[in-house]
């Protein structure tokens, strides 16, 4: 009977062990909603610190910044795979999208975009030139309502937007004079109000303490370290063709706008 209870504190202090490590919930309040990964209408309910699993009703995917489940349409599944390379890290392709994947680290994903003039390879399970990859570019997202007209601001001008109805571009306009596209409000105002998209400087080979980051690695143009929470879980390289740009923190096209911690001559 002692070398039985034993054993069993041995398996069940390892079985505890697992799920510690993946355990979603630590340090969340009770009652809060988070994402299994595992399907899109799947989630956990966090009590006391343990995730209680739960399911969205059929139709319906499991929403965690509204902490609901909603139409599919309102939101980008994120699906996570099993690490089997010892990177410390897998990219996941979404379904229907070319620009966006998701990062896993931990069984927990993150949603990320390829940079300007790239699409993600689901072959590579990286980002690469747009040329290298066959997919058909989305003007209009795919977890938009179809039944609703829907303004989507274009990828590469601050000024220009997109009509979609029924997931599908209807019409491509153009602010007037010097007026920006303002997601917020799906109108054109004044650039002063619209953030448009300007990435910041990340800091220079050292992970920040909170958030997923990407951060240089001396000496190199190409290869970049990624960064959860302050520690650095894995390595990885942009595609051929591409350099790891310290201004945008993500593989970009070489131009004279890009920049890299270039080997010394």
């Amino acid at each position: 009977m002692g070398e039985f209870y034993v054993i069993f504190l041995v398996l069940f202090g390892s079985v505890f062990l697992v799920i510690n490590a993946q355990n979603p919930c630590v340090g969340v309040p009770d009652g809060t909603f988070v994402n299994d990964f595992t399907a899109c209408d799947a989630f956990f309910t966090c009590v006391r610190e343990m995730p209680v699993p739960g399911t969205c009703p059929i139709g319906f995917n499991f929403n965690e910044p509204e902490q609901k489940c909603d139409h599919p349409w309102n939101v980008i599944c994120l699906i996570c795979e099993e690490d089997t390379t010892g990177a410390g890290f897998v990219r996941v392709p979404i379904e229907d999208e070319c620009r966006m994947y998701t990062l896993c680290i931990n069984s927990r994903g993150f949603l990320q975009e390829c940079g300007d003039g790239q699409m993600f390879d689901p072959v590579g399970r990286q980002c690469d030139l747009e040329a290298n990859v066959a997919c058909e570019d989305r003007k209009c997202p795919n977890n938009l309502n179809p039944n609703v007209p829907t303004f989507v601001p274009d990828r590469t001008d601050c000024s220009r937007y997109v009509i979609c109805m029924n997931r599908e571009p209807i019409a491509e306009e153009q602010c007037s004079g010097d007026l920006l596209f303002n997601p917020a409000t799906s109108q054109c105002d004044f650039p002063e109000n619209v953030e448009c998209e300007e990435i910041p400087p990340p800091s220079m080979l050292e992970c920040p303490p909170t958030g997923l980051h990407f951060i240089p690695i001396a000496d190199t143009c190409t290869e970049f370290a990624i960064c959860l929470d302050g520690q650095r879980v894995g390595e990885s390289s942009c595609a051929d063709g591409l350099i790891f740009d310290i201004i945008t923190s993500d593989c970009q096209i070489p131009s004279d706008d890009t920049q890299c911690l270039a080997p010394p001559a």
